[in-house]
């Protein structure tokens, strides 16, 4: 916050000591970006607001060296398109804010599930669900979060599940039947993955729903 009137007031000193011709006033951009990492969502609105104050301030302030008609017009449009990005910021905050409202909640819900829930990006496991541990047969997540989850897969089958993973981070949903997991224990058993994507710690990372696989009893 300090911030950003520490820089709109240097503007607008900039601004009065300077003609009308000279369009420094195109510099509140600056402040007003940077409400992009102030929490309060309404601070996009403020900053505008206060823009449009020393706008005006300056006009009358400043020394004339242009007609007060093209003066006028050019700080009225640029007011304007303050709003506009004001407005814009402000749809951004919003999005962001549902993202990690929505995310929140999607981790309390996955935390009861009986299903292995495991997030994976990059070659790393960024968070476990408690039945991952029974599933995997570890002792606490720091035994499986951080770790690649390959390495849990039989070697045979590493190259095919890497490339389902990487479909999924590119958006696709798909069913891996039958996959050879290895657990902490070294007992061997078999798994169908659920894969997909999903929004985690404002990341997309795949998402891998595990379930231990059962084959159709013979008739």
């Amino acid at each position: 916050m300090s911030l950003i009137l520490a820089s709109a007031f240097i503007i607008f000193y900039i601004d009065i000591i300077t003609p009308l011709g000279l369009t420094v006033w195109i510099l509140y951009f600056v402040p007003l970006f940077l409400t992009l990492y102030w929490e309060w969502r309404y601070g996009p609105f403020v900053v505008t607001a206060m823009a449009i104050i020393l706008i005006a301030a300056s006009f009358f302030l400043s020394s004339q060296d242009v007609s007060i008609v093209f003066a006028l017009l050019n700080r009225v449009f640029f007011s304007l398109m303050l709003i506009v990005s004001s407005l814009l910021i402000w749809n951004h905050k919003q999005y962001e804010e549902n993202l990690i409202s929505g995310e929140e909640r999607y981790r309390n819900l996955v935390e009861w599930l009986p299903d292995a829930i495991v997030v994976y990006l990059e070659g790393s496991i960024l968070y476990v669900n408690p039945a991952s541990l029974y599933f995997f047969g570890a002792d606490q997540r720091e035994n499986l979060v951080g770790r690649d989850l390959l390495d849990l897969i039989e070697s045979d089958h590493q190259e095919e599940i890497q490339k389902k993973i990487g479909q999924a981070a590119l958006g696709a949903r798909m069913l891996v039947p039958d996959v050879p997991v290895i657990r902490r224990n070294g007992r061997q058993i078999r798994a169908d993955f659920s894969l997909g994507d999903v929004y985690w710690d404002g990341k997309h990372a795949v998402l891998i729903v595990a379930r231990e696989h059962h084959s159709p009893s013979p008739c």
